[in-house]
Formats: structure tokens, sequence, C-alpha cells
């Protein structure tokens, strides 16, 4: 497990229900970060909207302005093994952060996030490219995954609606965490009523005709959220989950393997959503330029974790970029591929 960290931001707890990156599962000592703050700074990435691009054989199409995008499925979360590494905009993920990763929409924006078990909403900064598992639709920071109250279970169903760009510096923890909304329940003996904030519109897709979501139209936070419970939840857990698909997905594993006979996809599946299988150590490059390698970053950062490590050649200071896990969904195929695609001929895949 991982050890507890603190800083400015309070004690965070070292229990988790599943640590990442361990020395045991890498069979080397992790790498350096960007940072080990558990709070990083805010903001400071770039705009991005990006060209298509292909996982597992999928082609995802970013869009410049997706007004009226709407969309229904399961969302999973991610926390300590990406803590401290780039977003694919150039950002710093937290996992005590209110983000998330989405495939197709412009980096950074806002999105309305709202779990359809228990009525709880938040808006979300979208700062990510992610997630690559077919019915999920997002991939949520293990802070707004815990304020959506389904950090324990790994997995929610959830409806997202596209509210509009977010601006690229600056902290606006205040402005999302004052979007939460939690139905309140009123303790009357043995019966529990819960409050609803608003009928939830019918989801679909929508065209480019429908009309912008702005943030005015938002309804403000009520019911019992205090103070105390969002100082509780800031410095809560953060860690990586196994989520509801990658736990069936383990414990079949070995049944899978045991098959007869199997087709090289399948074996390509497995390999792509199984949690260990997802390990990998790829030494992208060394590069002078800071520029070349934060751009370098941040490509491969939209497929999988990458750390920068400060290293000296000769009497020049340079970067090592080297690719640690794999996001859910992408097998190694695809890393190797964005490489190619990017004139990489130095990288090394131990």
């Amino acid at each position: 497990m991982l050890a507890a960290c603190s800083g400015s931001g309070g004690n965070l707890g070292a229990t988790v229900k599943r640590a990442a990156f361990t020395s045991k599962e890498f069979g080397v000592a992790v790498s350096p970060r960007v940072t080990t703050n558990p709070n990083p700074p805010k903001g400071g990435g770039r705009y991005v909207v990006g060209k298509p691009y292909t996982v597992r054989g999928q082609v995802y199409t970013p869009k410049e302005n997706p007004v009226g995008y709407t969309n229904v499925g399961k969302a999973s979360w991610y926390g300590s093994d990406f803590h401290g590494r780039r977003t694919a905009n150039g950002e710093i993920f937290s996992a005590n952060a209110i983000t998330g990763a989405h495939p197709t929409l412009p980096l950074p924006s806002y999105v309305r996030v709202t779990n359809l078990d228990n009525g709880r909403s938040v808006l979300v900064r979208v700062n990510d490219r992610g997630p690559y598992i077919n019915g999920r639709i997002m991939d949520l920071s293990h802070k707004a995954a815990d304020i959506l109250g389904y950090v324990n279970k790994g997995t929610g169903n959830i409806s997202v609606a596209y509210v509009g760009p977010a601006p690229l510096n600056g902290d606006d923890t205040r402005m999302l965490t004052a979007s939460i909304n939690k139905p309140t329940r009123l303790e009357q003996g043995q019966d529990t009523t819960r409050f609803a904030f608003a009928e939830p519109q019918d989801v679909q897709t929508a065209d480019a005709s429908s009309s912008r979501v702005n943030l005015t139209d938002l309804p403000a936070s009520r019911g019992s959220y205090s103070s105390n419970d969002f100082a509780q939840d800031f410095f809560g857990l953060f860690g990586y989950a196994a989520t509801d698909e990658e736990e069936a997905i383990n414990s079949a594993h070995a049944a899978v393997n045991a098959m007869a006979t199997r087709s090289q996809a399948l074996d390509e599946w497995v390999a792509a959503v199984d949690v260990d299988a997802r390990d990998i150590k790829l030494q992208v490059g060394v590069f002078r330029d800071p520029e070349t390698a934060v751009r370098i970053s941040e490509e491969f950062a939209a497929l999988a974790a990458v750390d920068e490590e400060q290293v000296v050649i000769g009497d020049h200071t340079a970067t090592k970029l080297t690719v640690t896990h794999l996001k859910p969904g992408v097998a190694r195929a695809d890393v190797l591929s964005l490489a190619q695609e990017l004139g990489l001929t130095d990288i090394v895949l131990y």
C-alpha cells in the first residue's frame, strides 16, 4: 500500500483499495513524477482538441465545440496511479481535484456529471483523455467520484452534459465545490425522506443546433453538504480503485487463459483490460528541449501515465520520459503506434 502523504493540504490517508504503482508490480522502483505534492498547482495547461486517434482499433474524433453534448453510461475513477503526472493538455493531475477524463471533449472544459443512482451531481473540469473501455463514458478523479458517492464501488452510473470551455489558468476549486448538489434527507424514525433537486432531462446525444448550457443555468448548491463535509471529503483518501469490470476480468482471467482455443483478438483484449497486464516500462526518449519534452509527454498522457525525470548529460540537463502504466483499454501496440507516428526512433521497451 502507498505510504501516507502529508502537505499543506492536510494528511492523506494511506489506506486505499489498491495501490497501482508498487515495486512488486513493476520489479523496479517507481520513477519520479512531475510532483509529489498532494495538491499540485491548478491550471497551467493548454487548450487542446486534437486530431482523430485510434485506440484498440476504435477511432475517437475530438470535437471543437460540442454544444448540446449529453450522454449516459458508466464512469470509473483514477487516483494515485496518475497523481502528480501530466494530463493530456499539460495540467498536473491531482486525485484531490474535481476533474475528469473524456475521449473527445475539448480540454479543458466543464461538464455537469450526475450520479443516476443517488441524484448527486457536480460540475467537473475535464482536462484529460480516456477511458477506453466499452460502456464507460468518463474517468473521474478520486475526489469527483467521492463527491458523487461511487468511489467505493469502482464505477457508477452517470449522466454527463457539456457546459462549456474552462479557463486555462487559476484555481476553480471554489466554483466547482459550489456546484455540488446532494439530495437532503430528513430522518423520521425508520423513514427516510429524500428531496430531489429537479427532474432530470431526457438524456440523448444532441446535435450542434442544440442550445448551449450556461453556467447561470446550473442549479445552486443546496442541501446538507456542509463545510465540514467538504473538509472531510477534501482531505480524504486517494488511490486507484479496481473497477467492477476490472475485478470481474481479474477473477475470470485464469479461466480465460485456460481456454483450449481462443483468438489473438481475445488475448489482446485481456491484456488491454487486465490491471497487471497494463504495467509497462517504455523509455520514450531523452530530450534537451523542455518544450519538446512537455509536448511529447502530453501526447503520451492521453494513453498512459508518463514519468518525467531530470537527468544530466555532459554539461546539459535533459528530461527522460518513461511510460509506466497504460490506461484501461489501451494496448501496448497503441503506445508503440503513437511513438511511430511521432517519429520517435530511440524508444526502449523493457
